[in-house]
C-alpha cells in the first residue's frame, strides 16, 4: 500500500512538472521563427518566456514559504493583458470593440485590486479576478473567431496563427473557468477533490501550450494576420 501511495505521488509530481514545462513547446516555436514574427506574436513569445520565470518563483516560494499566491495575482494580470493586447489588434478596426476592451481593461485592473486586497486578499487563490479574467478573454476569443470566419476567405484557418492562438485561449479558459471560480473553496472544504482539479488544469494546461506552439510554427509561410 506504501509503495501504491509513493507511485501516485511521483506520477502526480511528474505529471505537474510535465505541464510546467509544456511552455517551452511555444517558446521554441517562437525561438525557431523569431525574425519572421510581428509584434504581436513578439509580445506573446516574449510573455511565454517571462511564464517559466513566474513558474520558477512560484515553485520557490510555495518552498520557502508554503504559500506563492502573490505571484499568481501578478501573473494573471500579466497574462490578461497580454492576451488582451493579442485580441485588440484584431479589433482595431471596430471603434465599438476598441472603447469595449479600454473599459473592460479597466474593469479587471479595478477587480484585480479588491480581490488581492479587500475580496480573497495577496496570500489566498484569486478567484474573483481570474474569473473575470477568463470570461473576458473567451469572450474576446469567440469575437475574434466571428470576425475571422465572417472575413477571411482566402486562407485555411489552420494556417493563420492567430487561430492557434484563439483556440488555446477558448480550450484553456473555457475549460478552466470553475476551476478558478471554486479554488480557494476546494481547497479549505475538499482537498482532494482541489488535487483532482489541479491534474485536470495541468492536462488543459499542456493541450494549450501545444496550440500556442502551433501557432507559431504557421510562420514556416508569409503571413497575412
Amino acid at each position: 500500500m506504501e509503495k501504491l501511495l509513493l507511485y501516485e505521488n511521483i506520477s502526480r509530481f511528474a505529471y505537474i512538472k510535465i505541464s510546467q514545462a509544456s511552455i517551452l513547446l511555444p517558446i521554441l516555436g517562437g525561438l525557431i521563427f523569431y525574425n519572421k514574427l510581428g509584434r504581436r506574436f513578439k509580445l506573446l513569445f516574449w510573455f511565454f518566456v517571462l511564464s517559466v520565470f513566474f513558474e520558477l518563483q512560484a515553485t520557490v516560494a510555495k518552498k520557502m514559504f508554503g504559500n506563492n499566491m502573490p505571484g499568481l495575482h501578478l501573473y494573471t494580470v500579466v497574462e490578461f493583458i497580454v492576451f488582451s493586447t493579442a485580441f485588440y489588434w484584431s479589433f482595431q478596426k471596430s471603434k465599438i470593440l476598441s472603447k469595449m476592451f479600454y473599459v473592460n481593461t479597466f474593469l479587471f485592473l479595478t477587480l484585480a485590486i479588491i480581490d488581492a486586497t479587500i475580496i480573497n486578499g495577496i496570500w489566498a487563490p484569486n478567484t474573483v479576478s481570474r474569473t473575470y479574467s477568463s470570461i473576458s478573454l473567451v469572450s474576446y476569443s469567440l469575437v475574434f473567431f466571428y470576425q475571422f470566419f465572417k472575413n477571411n476567405m482566402k486562407h485555411y484557418s489552420w494556417e493563420i496563427p492567430m487561430f492557434w492562438i484563439g483556440v488555446g485561449v477558448l480550450v484553456y479558459f473555457s475549460l478552466n473557468i470553475f476551476y478558478f471560480m471554486l479554488n480557494r473553496y476546494l481547497i479549505e472544504n475538499t482537498i482532494y477533490t482541489a488535487k483532482l482539479s489541479l491534474l485536470s488544469h495541468a492536462g488543459i494546461n499542456i493541450i494549450s501550450n501545444i496550440l500556442y506552439a502551433k501557432s507559431f510554427l504557421c510562420f514556416k509561410k508569409p503571413q497575412v494576420i
